[in-house]
Parts: structure tokens; C-alpha cells; sequence
């Protein structure tokens, strides 16, 4: 969690918070293992993202950290003081208001609904704080008929002791520093020069700080004085028996309200994660039992905070990258050169996978799926200790030996520059077999390193494969975009000689014999990567063309569909005996043909069965009892109309009792009590 910043999401998402509440819960907020904890706190997420879109809000103002007062009580605090009670009254409110927002939450929003159930409400509690206390923090009195009484009484006594005072000040007035009229400890009190204090008929109650002053309590005023003092101490006692009693009340709901003030801290830190998902476009992960990273256009949540705090001038666009892991390959090794953007890929995998166990979104696309990890571990970064006399190198092995022992299945190990530090031949050789234990194990694992044997396992050993950070060596400038399947390039010798490294130094480096055996190692990786392009691009010619066959059957078997659908459609209408309702048929067909939603070949057929289905009418035997209509004589060539068909054509011929008639360009054969002479006229 250090290692990969998971507590600098933790302040993003602690500046979204509306209260101490959800303040306080992100500050504890871990990543879980649970899944099924992790995809409820996902779907809360969501809903209330959902609910409310674009850019509404929750009613969270007022809600206050009840915790240290509610300590108190258990502690055996007797009594809280108006500003307490005002304070929690605020949060009360708060409560009835969050409850309220989520009561009018339908069903489609399940997990929301759960919050209303959650929510206890303090009605009375509310209410009697309400008429107890008014503006300034005052106590009203409505507050207790008690209270309401004594104030009576010290308003009357009051102006009693003004009267007096008033006639006392009048009698005295050469004495008196100033005409107004106080109270001192209770006590009415006028204003006397310290010279003529002893004029006054009187008890002194004080001075003045510069002594000019003697503030005295004329004889005339002492009993009413009296009478005033004992009316404030009463005051003083029943506004504290109301401040208990209302503690009290506060008490009896402590264990209650305890649970509410976890569920409105829990509301605080979802919405807080929601503000977040706006702020950085972000989304739900899906979860996954396969142990399968997919994560699509992911961006670093660091980044994008740093460059949302840019100006226009300056800002950087955050690259997104397209990361898989754990379905066709266990071990992901990304090479290239330094500043490319390796170590902020094992970054961007590690903290993605930290946020969707903490029930968050992340920034990448929606179809990204992490599974639950119940160890994801991370070296990354210098970590010499100079207090330890260790070098990096031996503070690598450290952490590495500590994630060795336990990986496996559900583990998510991320490792920066392997294998580096040391001899290259040793590190090789010590990087390849790390490798191959957190692979025998079954653990995730994503790597960088400058070691350019690794290279050869993504192609030469199962479950491995290759990576790098896209490189621009024309700008000398990586373009930040994570190629899966192809190994990078340290393109050293391109980058110095842009850097302006002279040409002989630069061809004497080519020629190096050590140079000239990694050219070897090169070209064999070249030439495996041309054999799995080759291939890539087969398996993706072979996907298309699955998908143009099964998209041709689908349209094949809808199309076959219809004509089966219209062949029971005319099959139906074949077998009624109104031939007004054959020819009905074929006309829809003729109409759909014209607006081109039918076919030639359907209506084709259709009129095949109808000529059929007419031919079988005519060969049927004659009614012998019922008489044959007189019929006019006809010859070839007349117009004649067809009454079953309410057609005008040209008779051809006559058989017998059939006759033959052309009907625009298709002969039709009727019976001869089918056609009358046509008028030309009168049509």
C-alpha cells in the first residue's frame, strides 16, 4: 500500500467527504477480501452514482461526529452544555433528511433501499430540543413552565429595583459616575465615585479596574436584591435540570444512534467515492474467481489528479494504457528504456487492483475485470537502507524473499527493474528463476527489467509473455502506450547519437562483440515476433470470418423464417373457399413487392398455388341439379371480366367449360360461369 500510493487515493477520496463521519472512515479505508463485500460496496457505488446523474447531490449538511459525546456518556457524563445538545440536535436532523431522501428510492435501486431501513430517525428527541432552545443558543421558555415562572419573577422584581434605583440615582446624582444601572455577582448595583463612596447609604459589591470607581448596592434595594439573587440561582437550576434531562434522553437513544451514525458515515464515504468516479471518469470493475486483469484505456488516479490541478499551458494529457494478465499468460515482463513509462504500468496495475478491493471505481473502460487478490505485493523504487548498511540490491532480495513465501494462486506480485543492481550474467540467471517459482505457484506476476535474455521467455515458455512501453526514437520521447506481446528496446545507440554522441563512438559501440551477441538475442526475438504477428493476424482474419459466416446464417435463418412464415399465411388462405380472399392475399403480396419490402420469387409462388387452387375449383364436378347460367356468346379476342378476380382481360379460348384469359402478361384458366362479357363503355 506505501509502495504503490494507495494513501494518496485515500486524500482524494478524504477531500470528497462531507462530514467527520466519512472523513473518518476514509482515513481507515483497506482494501478487502471478500468478493462478496467488495461487489456489494461496488454496486452501492454504482446505484447512487446512477441515481444521481449528472450532478446532483446529497443532503449531508449538518452531520457531525457524535463519537467523542457519546464516549462521555458511557464514561458517566451527566450533563452536556447547550452547545452539545444544539450539536447533536444538528445531526438529528440530519438523519431525518438522509432517510427522507432515500425513502422516495424505488426498487430498482436495491442496495439504496437497504439505507433507508438502516436510518433511525429521533422525532420526539428532535422536537423537544427544537422548543427548548432558540437563536443565540438560548434557552426558551417553552423550554419547562417552571422556567417560564421564575423569569416572570425576576422580570418583576427587576423593575421593582429599577423604581428605587431610579429615585436612589436621582438623590445622588453628584455622586455618580455614570446614570446606568448594573449588576454585580447577581446584585443591583449603581455607579458611585470612589471619593463619595462613603456617602452612599449601602454595600459595596466591587471596583472599578482603575479604582475611580465603587460599585455599590443601595440599603433601599438590598431585599428586593435578595429576592432577585434567589430567582436567578432557581433560573440557573432549572435551565441545568433541563440541559440533564435532555442528556438523559440523548442517553437512551446512544446505542441507536451509534448505528445510525455508522450508516450515515458509511453514506458519507460512498458518495465520497462517487464524487471521485465523476471527478476522474472512472467505473465499476467487474470481478472475476479466474485470477484474469483486464484493464481497458487505465490511467494512474495520480496522474489525473496532477493534471486536473494543471493550467492549460502546462497540463499533460494522461496516455492510457490496455493491460491483461492471468487468462493466456501468468508472467507479463515489460522492457525499454528508462523514463518510458514501465514503472508507472506496475503502478497503474498494482493501485487499480488496491481501489476495486476497496469497493471504488478506477479510471478504465467498462469492461475492465480484476479478481480478488488476497496478497498484492510490490517492490518498486530505491530502497537502500543506509541505517542497515544494506545496498538496493540486498534491500530488493529482502522484500522479494518476504513475497516468495507466501505467493501463490491469489497473490498479485509486482517487481521494478529485476534482476538489476548486480552482475548482469547473475542477475539473469537469479531474475529467470524467480520467475519461474512465482510461475510454478500460480501467482500474477508483472515485471520490468533492462535484462534482455528475459525476453526470449515470453516467446520460448508457456504462460509468459512480453511488453514494453512504446518509444519514439525520432522525438526521443516514449509515447507512453503499453504494447502487449512485443519486448522493447533500451535503444541506447539511437539515443546518444541524437544526443549528439560523436559517430565514432557510436560505431565503435555497434561493433562491440557484447554488443554483437545481444544483436544475435535480438534478431531471434525479431523473428519470433514476425512468426506471432503472422499468426495474430491469421487467428484475426479467421475471427472475422467466423463472424461473417455465423452473421450470414443468422440472415439466412431470418429470412427462411419469413418465407415459412407466408407459405402457412397462404396455405391458410388457400383453404378458405371465398376466392375474393385468394386474390386479396395476392394482392398484399403485389403491394409489398412495390415497396419493395417482399420478393419476385415470393409472389411467384404465391400465385402458382393460386392458379393451382383455381385449376382444382374448375375440375371440380358440376351441381347436376343446379342449372348452368346462360351465357352470352363469346369468341376469342373479346374483353371479358373476371369476377372472382375483379379483373378486365382478353379471352384466349374456350374448352368446354373452361376458359382461358389473359390478365395483362399471365394466362389464367376460369370457368366459363367466372367470366361475363365486358362493356367497353360502361366497363
Amino acid at each position: 500500500m506505501r509502495v504503490l500510493e494507495y494513501q494518496q487515493v485515500r486524500e482524494l477520496l478524504l477531500a470528497c467527504t462531507a462530514s467527520g463521519l466519512g472523513a473518518g472512515l476514509a482515513r481507515q479505508l483497506r482494501p478487502l477480501t471478500d468478493a462478496r463485500r467488495i461487489g456489494q460496496l461496488l454496486a452501492e457505488t454504482g446505484e447512487l452514482k446512477r441515481l444521481l446523474q449528472p450532478d446532483r447531490s446529497l443532503p449531508l449538511g449538518g452531520m457531525h461526529d457524535l463519537s467523542p459525546l457519546l464516549d462521555r456518556l458511557d464514561q458517566g457524563e451527566e450533563i452536556f452544555n447547550i452547545d452539545e445538545i444544539l450539536y447533536i440536535g444538528e445531526t438529528l436532523v440530519a438523519c431525518r433528511g438522509i432517510k427522507g431522501y432515500f425513502t422516495e428510492v424505488d426498487e430498482s435501486y436495491p442496495h439504496l433501499c437497504r439505507f433507508d431501513r438502516d436510518i433511525d430517525i429521533y422525532p420526539e428527541l428532535e422536537s423537544r430540543i427544537r422548543r427548548t432552545f432558540g437563536d443565540g443558543a438560548t434557552i426558551l421558555n417553552s423550554a419547562s413552565a417552571h422556567l417560564a415562572a421564575t423569569r416572570k419573577e425576576i422580570k418583576i422584581v427587576r423593575g421593582r429595583i429599577q423604581a428605587k434605583l431610579h429615585s436612589v440615582l436621582r438623590s445622588a446624582s453628584s455622586y455618580l459616575q455614570d446614570t446606568g444601572i448594573r449588576e454585580r455577582g447577581g446584585r443591583p448595583v449603581i455607579a458611585i465615585k470612589a471619593q463619595f463612596a462613603s456617602r452612599v447609604s449601602g454595600l459595596s459589591r466591587g471596583k472599578s479596574d482603575s479604582g475611580t470607581t465603587v460599585f455599590i448596592e443601595p440599603e433601599a434595594v438590598r431585599q428586593l436584591g435578595d429576592e432577585l439573587k434567589a430567582a436567578a440561582d432557581e433560573e440557573k437550576a432549572e435551565m441545568s435540570r433541563i440541559l440533564r434531562e435532555l442528556t438523559a434522553l440523548i442517553a437512551d437513544c446512544g446505542d441507536s444512534l451509534r448505528r445510525t451514525l455508522a450508516v450515515l458515515a458509511h453514506i458519507d464515504l460512498t458518495f465520497a467515492k462517487v464524487r471521485l468516479s465523476r471527478d476522474f471518469d472512472m467505473h465499476p470493475p467487474q470481478l472475476n474467481t479466474r485470477g484474469l486483469i483486464r484493464l481497458e484505456q487505465a490511467r494512474h488516479p495520480l496522474l489525473l489528479a496532477l493534471a486536473s490541478q494543471s493550467d492549460d499551458a502546462t497540463r499533460v494529457d494522461v496516455v492510457p494504457i490496455d493491460v491483461r494478465l492471468g487468462e493466456d499468460f501468468h508472467t507479463l515482463i515489460i522492457t525499454g528504456p528508462n523514463t518510458g513509462g514501465k514503472t508507472i504500468t506496475l503502478k497503474t496495475i498494482g493501485l487499480l487492483c488496491l481501489m476495486a478491493q476497496s469497493g471504488m471505481h478506477i479510471p478504465a473502460g467498462v469492461d475492465s475485470t480484476v479478481p480478488v487478490f488476497s496478497q498484492i505485493a510490490a517492490d518498486i523504487g530505491d530502497e537502500q537502507s543506509i541505517e542497515q548498511s544494506l545496498s538496493t540490491f540486498s534491500s530488493h532480495l529482502i522484500n522479494i524473499a518476504a513475497m516468495l513465501e507466501d505467493a501463490g494462486e491469489n497473490s498479485l506480485i509486482l517487481l521494478d527493474e529485476l534482476g538489476g543492481g548486480t552482475d548482469p550474467v547473475e542477475g539473469a540467471a537469479l531474475a529467470r528463476s524467480i520467475l519461474s517459482f512465482l510461475h510454478a505457484r500460480g501467482a500474477r506476476t508483472a515485471v520490468t527489467t533492462h535484462i534482455s535474455q528475459l525476453k526470449t521467455l515470453g516467446y520460448t515458455v508457456q504462460g509468459y509473455e512480453n511488453a514494453s512501453i512504446e518509444f519514439d526514437v525520432e522525438t526521443l520521447a516514449p509515447t507512453h502506450r503499453l504494447l502487449i506481446g512485443v519486448p522493447g528496446n533500451s535503444n541506447a545507440l539511437a539515443i546518444a547519437r541524437r544526443l549528439g554522441l560523436p559517430d565514432e563512438v557510436i560505431e565503435n559501440a555497434a561493433c562491440d562483440p557484447n554488443e554483437q551477441d545481444g544483436g544475435e538475442s535480438t534478431e531471434l526475438i525479431e523473428q519470433l515476433q514476425v512468426i506471432k504477428k503472422t499468426a495474430a493476424e491469421d487467428r484475426r482474419q479467421a475471427e472475422e470470418s467466423r463472424v461473417a459466416g455465423e452473421r450470414l446464417e443468422a440472415e439466412w435463418r431470418l429470412k427462411a423464417d419469413e418465407l415459412d412464415e407466408r407459405e402457412k399465411r397462404l396455405s391458410e388462405s388457400l383453404a378458405r373457399t371465398d376466392p375474393r380472399a385468394q386474390l386479396n392475399y395476392v394482392r398484399e403480396e403485389v403491394d409489398r413487392l412495390r415497396r419493395g419490402e417482399g420478393s419476385r420469387q415470393a409472389l411467384l409462388q404465391s400465385l402458382r398455388k393460386l392458379s393451382t387452387w383455381l385449376t382444382q375449383q374448375l375440375r371440380a364436378p358440376a351441381d347436376p341439379e343446379k342449372p348452368m347460367a346462360a351465357k352470352p356468346a363469346l369468341k376469342p379476342g373479346d374483353r371479358v371480366y373476371v369476377r372472382s378476380l375483379d379483373k378486365v382481360g382478353v379471352l384466349n379460348e374456350i374448352d368446354g367449360r373452361r376458359a382461358q384469359v389473359q390478365l395483362g402478361s399471365l394466362p389464367m384458366t376460369v370457368t366459363l360461369d367466372d367470366i361475363d362479357a365486358h362493356d367497353r363503355e360502361t366497363g
